[in-house]
């Protein structure tokens, strides 16, 4: 189709679904561009025999990996992952319902306003998080330090941003030994300390002076 109505970014052959089984591992998003609604014959095999939890979690991960996307529709859902959360899969719409993960929102039906669709869209930990800066602003307000983990997901590119914070000296980044993350604490305000005593910078050796 040569358009895309819901106007997603993620509809672009570049755009995959990352740890996904072996059985998906060539299948690429740009399948949903096809004609039909229905998903590509590898992943609804995939889907086919998956408990309602697995599911759940393949869902997630989809929408995580689109989060700036917004809201999806289950059509979009189903052409993407095999699962079908308007019929087959209800029990699985019910479960993203009550996550904390996931957002819903009733969105009209554009081919009839009168009937009401869940939308989905990935509930981030610091939703309001979407750039650079707001990264930023939201590490020094956490004075006693922020997981890295708890800002890996807010944006795409997030990791990109933590890093060049980190390497710039605008954020501390202390090693958690212990689950194996880094803790972020503000660098704060720079300031200067007056020493006590006079400090004197010793002369080089002698064998060390220049002819």
């Amino acid at each position: 189709m040569a358009g895309n109505q819901y106007g997603f970014d993620f509809l672009r052959q570049e755009h995959t679904l990352s740890d996904k089984p072996p059985e998906l591992q060539n299948v690429h998003i740009a399948s949903m561009e096809e004609d039909d609604n229905e998903p590509p014959p590898a992943i609804a095999a995939a889907v086919a025999h998956k408990p309602d939890l697995e599911k759940q979690f393949d869902v997630i991960h989809f929408l995580q990996a689109h989060r700036s996307s917004g809201y999806l529709p289950p059509s979009v859902i189903y052409k993407a992952t095999g699962i079908d959360l308007e019929e087959t899969d209800e029990s699985v719409a019910k479960m993203l319902v009550n996550n904390p993960k996931i957002r819903v929102e009733q969105v009209p039906d554009p081919e009839n306003p009168s009937i009401m669709l869940q939308h989905y869209a990935y509930q981030a930990k610091y939703n309001h998080v979407r750039n650079r800066d707001q990264l930023l602003a939201q590490i020094n307000r956490c004075k006693n330090g922020v997981a890295m983990r708890d800002l890996i997901d807010s944006y795409d590119g997030v990791e990109i941003d933590l890093a060049a914070l980190i390497t710039a000296g605008d954020v501390m980044a202390i090693h958690n030994p212990e689950d194996k993350d880094k803790i972020l604490f503000p660098r704060g305000e720079a300031f200067l300390v007056e020493l006590d005593g006079i400090i004197t910078v010793p002369e080089p050796p002698a064998n060390d002076a220049i002819a």
